[in-house]
Parts: C-alpha cells; structure tokens; sequence
C-alpha cells in the first residue's frame, strides 16, 4: 500500500498539469516544424554572402579584372655581338672598336669613363680588373693586347721602409715618471700604464719597486722587461689623517679592507683622537703584518 501511495503522489498529474504539458508539446512540434512549412529565400552565410554581393556588383557593372599585356623589352644583352678580334692598345681604341671586341655598352662605358680619369692599362692582365668584364671575356681579349701608349712620366711607387725615430726608455721614479715616460719602457702597453698611474694614485705612492706586481692585470713577462727601468728615489707618500677620515676614506686605499676602516673609526669615536699612528694597534683584528703594510699610508696630522 505505501508504495502505490508513493507512485500515485509522485506519477499523478492534476487536470491542470496534464492540460500544461499538452500545449507545450504543441508549441515544441510547430517550432521544428516551422523551418519546413515556411519556404523563403535561401540566405548564405555571412563571408559566402558578401563574395556573392561583391561578384554580383562586377558582373552587373560589366568590370573585369584588366590583364596587363604590356610587355617591357628586356635590356639588350648583346650576348649575340660578333667577335671580331684585332691588335688593339686598350689604352686608346675607340668605343666602335670595343664593340668589335664583342664587350657590351655598360662595360665599354666603364672602361671609357676609367680612361677619362687618367687610368691607364700597363699590362695585358689590367684587362681583368675591368669591372663588369667576364674572366671568359678577358681570357678572350688577353691575346690581341698589344700596349704602346702609356703616358710617360709615371713612376712606379716604391716601398720605402718607414724609419721609426724611436725613443729609447732611460729609468725613472715609479712615483714620479709620467705618462709618455711609462709608456716607452719595454713590456708597457696603454692599458698597463694607466692601471699603473691609477694604483699609484689609489695607494698614495710606491714605498717599493716591487708593488708594482700588484697593479690589475701584471704579467710576471711584463714585470720582468720593465722593472730594469725602476727606481725610487725618497718616496714622498700621500697619506691618510685617521682623525678625520671616514671609514669610506680609509677603504679607498688598497690595503685597507672597509672592516679595518670601520673599526678603525669606530675606536677613534669611542676613545677620542689618536695620538699616534700606532693607536690602531689596540684594534684587536689589527695584527703586525697589516700595521706594518698600511701604517706608512696613515697620519694623525
């Protein structure tokens, strides 16, 4: 009994609801049917419907496309002249007898134009340097060249070994020997000398030759040819006051790392002014080897 009760509450219609769906399967049948009774003109699709209109429109106005049958004449390749060979100088024959040659108009103008310049032919293989003349071309020319008008007073230009007035490197202060001294001492290239000036300046002078290694890009081949050519006389140092430099001061000089500049102003801010040099010795990190390789760099002026 309950599942009739179930069937018979969820499969029952009301009059109403039966009346519903009746109308709705009628409007559903006219509307597939609707395409088929209706008979009309038959539309095309967007893109196949403008092709039509626009081959219509030139139909209808009597257009068509205009073929072009203008036909240009091909420049003359005179690959038919006739070869009519004869003694010639290329030096003076005429434009009547380059065509005898067989050559073409653009390369008798060539040559004509050369000769108006003041070019001349002093060799049967000067036929070759034409240009626009074909190697077969010249090949068959080559021959019948027979030179006897060259203009006098040519001369060929001979190679004069260039004499270089060399300056010889004499030996100089590292400290304080210029540019055009550094540059001719043996092994010194531009790029050298002045990555030697610029490390002299950053380091405030050379207390000895052999720093020299140090600058960027020393080759020990380098260092060998020009350090004959060293010397230092009383090096005059420019040094740092390490009472009012800043740590960014003191880290521009090479052997100073920014931790040593920093602790050393850190101290002096701390404990006051130095009263020596040797006062960065309490700097713990400070050890003798450093002290020894910067303290002639520093000052407490």
């Amino acid at each position: 009994m309950a599942i009739k009760k179930v069937i018979k509450d969820y499969f029952s219609f009301s009059k109403k609801e039966r009346t519903a769906a009746i109308i709705l399967s009628v409007v559903i049948g006219v509307f597939i049917a609707l395409p088929y009774l209706i008979k009309g003109k038959k539309h095309l699709p967007p893109m196949e419907d403008a092709v039509h209109k626009l081959q219509k429109v030139g139909t209808d106005s009597g257009y068509h496309r205009k073929e072009y049958t203008t036909k240009y004449a091909p420049y003359p390749s005179q690959e038919n002249t006739v070869f009519e060979p004869f003694s010639f100088d290329p030096n003076t024959v005429d434009e009547a007898g380059w065509h005898k040659l067989g050559l073409r108009d653009k390369t008798i103008h060539t040559i004509l134009n050369y000769r108006s310049k003041g070019g001349q032919f002093r060799e049967a293989g000067d036929i070759k340097k034409i240009w626009g003349l074909r190697p077969e071309e010249a090949e068959r020319l080559m021959p019948y060249v027979h030179i006897t008008s060259v203009q006098s007073g040519y001369k060929k230009k001979e190679y004069v070994p260039y004499k270089y007035s060399a300056i010889k490197p004499s030996i100089v202060d590292i400290n304080t020997a210029t540019l055009e001294e550094l540059r001719i001492i043996p092994g010194m290239g531009n790029g050298l000398v002045y990555r030697i000036m610029k490390y002299r300046e950053r380091l405030g002078g050379f207390i000895s030759v052999d720093q020299v290694k140090e600058t960027y890009g020393m080759s020990d081949s380098a260092l060998v040819l020009m350090l004959p050519y060293f010397k230092l006389n009383n090096p005059v140092l420019t040094t740092i006051n390490i009472n009012t430099a800043t740590d960014y001061d003191l880290s521009n000089q090479p052997y100073i790392t920014r931790d040593v500049a920093k602790a050393i102003v850190l101290y002096r801010i701390q404990h006051g002014n130095y009263k020596t040099v040797e006062g960065i010795k309490m700097i713990v990190f400070i050890k003798e080897a450093l002290y020894q390789k910067i303290s002639p760099y520093l000052s407490v002026q």
